[in-house]
């Protein structure tokens, strides 16, 4: 028991000294200084296009909207694509399109067969983008829910400017009103972190990628390149898979914190967010039972046990206080995690809870998926076999 405590320990302290450290070097973004797009120009800025797809979201877009509308400047437009809606959302789309110059408002009527809703909406806004005049060196994928603030997006595209990236990807504050959602929202950070390891994206072997739908900014040439969106049609995890097929086409990746420009309320409540990882998290992980069992095995044992055995009174003093000192390394690291996202610190409370929801989730989402042969994605009935064909269809060559 003794080399059992050890070993968690020292995993635990790798985390605390390697893993933590290298999320905290990650870059921030910034708005760019002037906003004002009547204002001088700092100087030549790439042509861009904002793209968002909306489906039944008329209860919160307008804010959304408004904040992609506030970004627009001479070299930086917006199109937003309406995925099918029947709850108003066109036609706050058309309304506020209407009164914005440089904001175009389109309607998906259909989908196609061999397509995801929301990669086909992006898919029809990339399309509008071949037929100008003036394509736009870079394409910005954003979600409907979130909220820019002034400068945003050109202070995202002058950074990867200074880089020299073809993509960028960045985390936005995240929005909880109850300690519950909060911690939970923390606890699925940490396991995203340990996930893509967003830290190794620069070195030259890195096989990690990343993407997050809030915001994800690709050079137009390359996501060509790649296949765009045709190429991951029938992804769930499409954010993710655009990350990824940005990598294998060449282009350099980054991740960053865009918790100063961009917020989200991700999930009005608890049970909101569980039934909505509900839909996807089977899907995450490719609906392979196997990686299921390997993941319970792996967060039981890493995140877990400590906090039960450290409870046992049976076990020697010494094991107790290093399961005990492993369990404090994990609430401080979701406490770190969690005041990254813009929530409370006190949320690293909930983590190992967090830790055991997600599982019950993730075990219900492949149940109902194995069990009824489908799966219901934003509104849309998908057969379970079609989405694991499209699935070995798009993994493409081996990283």
């Amino acid at each position: 028991m003794l080399y059992f405590a050890a070993t968690l320990t020292l995993g635990a302290l790798l985390g605390a000294f390697v893993v933590i450290p290298a999320m905290g070097r990650l870059a921030r973004l910034r708005a760019a200084p002037s906003a004002d797009p009547a204002g001088p120009p700092s100087g030549p800025s790439p042509r861009a296009m904002i793209i968002v797809a909306a489906k039944d979201e008329a209860e919160g877009i307008e804010l959304g909207l408004r904040s992609l509308a506030a970004q627009i400047e001479p070299r930086l437009g917006v199109i937003a694509v309406d995925d099918r809606s029947s709850d108003g959302t066109s036609e706050i789309l058309q309304r506020v399109a209407g009164a914005t110059d440089g904001m175009e408002a389109v309607r998906v009527d259909a989908l196609p067969p061999g397509w995801l809703g929301k990669n086909h909406a992006l898919h029809v806004g990339t399309e509008r983008t071949g037929a100008m005049a003036d394509p736009p060196e870079f394409l910005v994928f954003t979600d409907a829910d979130v909220v820019f603030v002034p400068g945003a997006i050109r202070g995202a595209l002058d950074h990867m400017e200074r880089r020299g990236l073809d993509h960028l990807t960045g985390a936005p504050r995240v929005e909880a009103e109850s300690f519950a959602l909060a911690g939970m929202i923390a606890a699925f950070g940490v396991l995203f972190g340990l996930f893509t390891r967003p830290w190794t994206l620069g070195r030259p072997k890195s096989r990690s990628y990343v993407g997050i739908g809030a915001l994800n900014i690709v050079r137009r040439s390359i996501y060509l390149g790649s296949g765009g969106h045709r190429a991951i049609a029938m992804r769930i995890d499409d954010d993710l898979r655009l990350g990824r097929a940005m990598r294998l086409a060449g282009g350099k990746s980054e991740f960053c914190f865009a918790t100063d420009v961009a917020r989200i309320r991700w999930y009005q409540s608890l049970p909101d967010l569980m039934r909505g990882l509900h839909k996807n998290a089977f899907a995450g992980i490719d609906f392979r039972l196997s990686v299921v069992a390997l993941a319970t095995v792996f967060l039981v044992v890493v995140f877990l046990s400590p906090f039960a055995l450290c409870l046992v009174p049976s076990i020697e003093p010494l094991p107790r206080a290093l399961f005990a000192g492993t369990a404090a390394l994990h609430v401080i690291g979701a406490s770190i995690s969690a005041s990254r996202a813009g929530l409370p610190r006190r949320a690293g409370l909930f983590f190992p809870v967090g830790i055991a929801l997600f599982l019950f989730i993730l075990w219900r989402s492949a149940a109902g998926a194995l069990l009824t042969g489908r799966i219901v994605w934003r509104g849309t009935t998908y057969p379970l076999d079609e989405l694991k064909a499209h699935r070995d269809e798009s993994q493409g060559p081996r990283a």
